[in-house]
């Protein structure tokens, strides 16, 4: 009896044994199966991670390099005149209806072009660019510091480039400096011919207000 009992209870302990080294054996299997599947989705959230920080930081830079002073292009809107006189020549007159933000014009650019059929049957186009640097146009009201006129002489604060556009900003350009603005050989428009305005942000590049104005008499 004695010996049967201890052959019995040896039995039992062997296959306790063994079941649990099988249950070891499962769980360290399925351990390694997980970190098996988890490492490939790690290694892809660090790529995604990186990735995003590096077009952040492209982007950041990028912006930087464009945008000058991380100015957004603004929306304008302004009334243009350009009038043939034949007491006062050719003037362009230009009044700031509305405007999204405040904006130096040494951010802006002021494009012209036209075409004109001359007598002789040839065509002549005017195409010029005022920048930072040209005098005209001179600028008055809102957005000049310091004592404004409109009339020359005019001060350095209304030279176009060291003042600021604003809503009811007046711009002024006379025959004396009209070149500037409409090109070399403006002297063959008159009265009904059309000159197309552009403002760019320089900034951005874009075109923040284009218009065809059509020449008036006065």
């Amino acid at each position: 009896m004695h010996i049967s009992f201890h052959y019995s209870r040896t039995i039992r302990q062997i296959l306790t044994n063994e079941g649990e080294n099988r249950i070891i054996m499962i769980k360290r299997r399925k351990t390694g199966e997980i970190e098996c599947a988890v490492s490939p989705v790690v290694g892809v959230m660090l790529m995604l991670v990186v990735t995003i920080i590096i077009a952040a930081v492209v982007s950041a830079f990028s912006g930087g390099l464009v945008g000058g002073n991380n100015q957004k292009t603004p929306t304008l809107a302004m009334d243009v005149k350009i009038v043939n006189s034949s007491s006062t020549g050719t003037t362009f007159s230009a009044t700031i209806l509305g405007i999204s933000d405040p904006v130096q014009t040494k951010y802006l650019k002021i494009a012209t072009s036209w075409a004109k059929n001359i007598t002789s049957g040839a065509v002549y186009g005017g195409n010029t660019t005022s920048t930072t640097g040209a005098t005209a146009p001179y600028g008055f009201g809102p957005g000049i510091t310091g004592n404004t006129t409109l009339t020359s002489p005019y001060n350095p604060n209304q030279y176009f480039g060291n003042y600021t556009l604003m809503q009811g900003t007046g711009m002024v350009a006379e025959s004396s400096d009209i070149s500037s603005l409409l090109g070399g050989g403006y002297g063959n428009l008159g009265v009904g011919d059309v000159v197309t305005v552009r403002v760019i942000f320089t900034p951005t590049g874009k075109t923040v207000f284009q218009k065809d104005v059509y020449i008036t008499g006065g």
